[in-house]
């Protein structure tokens, strides 16, 4: 009864959700029809946004480099210098907002190697072949992933100096299983929240990164490439996380 119940409250939500949907797939058809019926010249478009793309490559990974490793230094300073201060209160203040600095700090140079490998795969497509005084770029790329995995680095090494039961290096590559095995059962189950937090996330973000990349294939001549990536990401990402769940079911 209750399962009846609960799903006559949901349909109508539901059905609101997938009407609001078609309106909007509607909109933008009607939208990209009249862009062709008006001669819109697409190719041009494509070819601006390349060549935009081409001119920013050369100076994206010294630019977001300095804006976030540098960030990364003021952060990593900041809380060394708190850390030096504290009297080692397991519920003090002090240590939450070194905990908080030292995961600003991973997560800015996380989103640092993304901008490096988005601009070194840009530098293969419109600068390969066309200096070779651009190959510098990959120096600057090998440099800055340097940096990165010393920000990180020294990150977890204050982390650990702070809880000295934390083990693992950055440089071992099972350091996750080590830095997990660690963990309390507080600290594991935060991990799951944030696990389960970014699966839900991530499967929202494909499903909307397929619908616009289904519109632009209507308007640019996308193949079907994009596509397949993101489907082959996302599938990895549901059954990964559907057999862990099996796994993990059978364990307990």
């Amino acid at each position: 009864m209750n399962e009846k119940s609960e799903n006559r409250k949901a349909l109508p939500k539901f059905t609101l959700s997938l009407l609001g949907s078609l309106l909007v797939g509607g909109v933008i058809g009607f939208a990209v029809g009249l862009s062709r019926a008006m001669g819109l010249d697409t190719a041009a478009l494509a070819e601006g946004l390349s060549a935009a793309l081409a001119a920013v490559t050369p100076w994206g990974i010294p630019v977001t480099s300095a804006l976030t490793l540098g960030s990364c230094l003021v952060l990593y300073r900041s809380a060394a210098k708190k850390f030096a201060a504290w009297d080692g209160g397991d519920e003090d203040e002090t240590s939450e907002s070194i905990d908080t600095a030292l995961s600003w700090v991973l997560l800015l140079s996380a989103v640092q190697l993304l901008f490096n490998l988005f601009f070194l795969s840009a530098f293969c497509i419109y600068w390969m072949d066309r200096d070779i005084r651009a190959l510098a770029l990959v120096g600057v790329f090998l440099l800055s992933c340097g940096f990165v995995v010393f920000a990180q680095q020294k990150a977890v090494d204050l982390t650990r100096r702070m809880n000295p039961e934390k083990r693992g290096s950055v440089y071992d590559t099972k350091f996750q299983k080590k830095w997990m095995d660690s963990c309390d059962e507080s600290e594991r189950r935060q991990v799951g929240q944030a696990c389960c937090r970014a699966y839900m996330v991530s499967s929202r973000f494909c499903l909307g990164l397929w619908l616009a990349l289904a519109i632009l294939s209507m308007v640019f001549e996308v193949s079907i490439l994009p596509t397949l990536v993101l489907l082959l990401v996302w599938g990895v990402m549901q059954v990964t996380y559907s057999l862990e769940c099996i796994r993990l079911g059978k364990r307990n």
